[in-house]
């Protein structure tokens, strides 16, 4: 007797269902790409500053998600490498009479430098211990960027005036630096360099068992990360056009990018885009309509995360059939 087949056979409309979500995913980020060139050329200044500023979180998260997604390691101290950049890139610009492009280059440089030498050790330890670390440098950075120390160049609590470029300028710069992180993510979730940050996530013995030098693997990723870091935080600068201490190192400029990471989706690549795009227009939302509310409603959101998403939108998209399982995603 012939036994029967126990295979379970996907309904016809899933499948379909299946194939055209990330179809018209594709579809929906080419319009969004055509839209995002061309926007300073069709709307007022008021929407490219809310433009800007999703494409600033955008790139935050997706490159504290560069590193920390991938490696497990949580970053609480991440604010260290966007103030930085900040303060390099603006006393390059200011003092050191460089073009305002190459000051963004700068601040990232600086970030990325300072990440080298804190890394090796700072990357020895794991867990909690290594999020506490991360976050007392951070602390740490802040005040003694306003202390007489550092002064001469960071000008103390009085802090830099900032008038460099122009909202177009730091628009399309911040649309570079944001498909730059993107793209850097997705060839490094493809790449033998990321399933090794990956290996090293989830058992680094084994890794390190396999060959895998999990130490300059883990020191490289926290070296970019903190380059794009660097960079988005110069860029932003002058954004701002006036930068002190408690601007330059805003926790929240640490917090944000991990809650809009969680919420696409941690060790993802549009994960982080998701999560920048959507939280950052419901925050402005918010804001406009409900004003001091506007923290209530986005705990809320997060609320509602936790309990129907707890692994972010993109897995949870991938678990229920509607996007590949692929490490492109």
């Amino acid at each position: 007797m012939m036994s029967e087949s126990h295979n379970v056979r996907i309904p016809v409309s899933a499948r379909i269902l299946g194939r055209a979500v990330p179809a018209s995913g594709a579809a929906l980020l080419l319009i969004y790409a055509v839209l995002a060139l061309v926007a300073p050329l069709i709307f007022h200044a008021s929407w490219i500053s809310l433009l800007y500023l999703t494409l600033y979180f955008i790139s935050l998260a997706a490159a504290w998600n560069f590193f920390s997604g991938f490696s497990g390691y949580i970053n609480f101290g991440y604010v260290a490498f966007i103030g930085i950049g900040m303060y390099a890139g603006v006393i390059a610009y200011v003092d050191l009479k460089i073009s305002v492009i190459a000051s963004f280059i700068f601040g990232g440089l600086a970030s990325a430098l300072f990440a080298a030498l804190i890394g090796y050790p700072i990357l020895r330890i794991r867990g909690a211990y290594f999020s506490i670390a991360m976050l007392a440098i951070a602390e740490g950075a802040r005040v003694l960027a306003g202390t007489e120390y550092l002064e001469p160049f960071t000008r103390g609590g009085s802090g830099i005036a900032v008038l460099a470029g122009d909202l177009v300028l730091q628009y399309y710069a911040m649309l570079a630096l944001t498909a730059a992180v993107v793209a850097s993510s997705m060839l490094m979730a493809r790449s033998r360099f990321g399933l090794s940050l990956i290996g090293a996530r989830e058992d680094e013995a084994a890794a390190d068992g396999m060959g895998v030098n999990t130490t300059i693997v883990k020191l490289t990723a926290f070296i970019i990360s903190a380059f794009f870091a660097g960079t988005a935080g110069a860029i932003h600068a002058t954004f701002l056009h006036y930068i002190e201490p408690f601007a330059a190192f805003d926790i929240k400029y640490t917090m944000l990018p991990i809650i809009m990471a969680i919420f696409g989706g941690l060790g993802t690549v549009v994960g982080p885009v998701i999560g920048g795009l959507f939280l950052e227009l419901v925050s402005d939302y918010a804001w406009l309509h409900f004003g001091r509310m506007n923290v209530t409603l986005f705990g809320l959101v997060l609320m509602g995360l936790v309990l129907w998403m707890p692994d972010g939108v993109i897995v949870r998209l991938k678990e229920l059939g509607l996007l590949p399982k692929s490490r492109m995603i």
